[in-house]
């Protein structure tokens, strides 16, 4: 099933990943461009982590998850090596209407992560539904060859321009 793309503002909204690995590593390293308030759940955690804990960037909890972790979430992502937790955090974050992806599993995910290119204002994602990341991650590197150094620039100057207009 191809999945509708959508640009959201997630700046300051709560976003809860479950694992505490690269793969969650990964998802976390992705989204703190686009400033929602993080929350990690795992008993242990990748040193990466905790170096952006102590940054402030993200905060971490280190136990196992249970299902009150992710009250009032806007995003669940679910990182970590064990399918059955896995689908639980699928199942409840699903009856409480919260968005949730199950890393490497398109089938209990309602968003998937597309490829991202971004440069400033400038945001392009690139996804195969899951079905292929390495198709999309290489497209991405190719179309980030083709796109200007300066593109951000290009874009703030059609902003202002278009702001004066008005």
């Amino acid at each position: 099933m191809p999945y509708f793309p959508v640009f959201m503002n997630i700046e300051n909204k709560r976003v809860v990943v479950i694992g505490g690995g690269t793969v969650a590593l990964r998802k976390v390293e992705k989204l703190l461009p686009f400033k929602p308030t993080i929350t990690v759940i795992a008993p242990k955690v990748v040193k990466e982590l905790v170096s952006m804990e102590r940054e402030g960037k993200i905060k971490i909890v280190r136990r196992r998850f249970n299902s009150k972790d992710i009250e009032d979430s806007f995003l669940v992502i679910g990182a970590t090596n064990n399918r059955k937790v896995n689908k639980r955090i699928y199942r409840i974050a699903s009856r409480k209407g919260i968005l949730c992806n199950i890393v490497d599993d398109p089938e209990l995910c309602g968003f998937i992560f597309p490829a991202l290119i971004t440069k400033g204002d400038l945001c392009i994602g690139i996804t195969t539904s899951g079905k292929a990341p390495s198709v999309s991650k290489l497209l991405r590197e190719w179309i980030s060859e083709f796109l200007p150094e300066n593109i951000d620039k290009v874009i703030e100057k059609h902003y202002v321009k278009r702001k004066i207009k008005r």
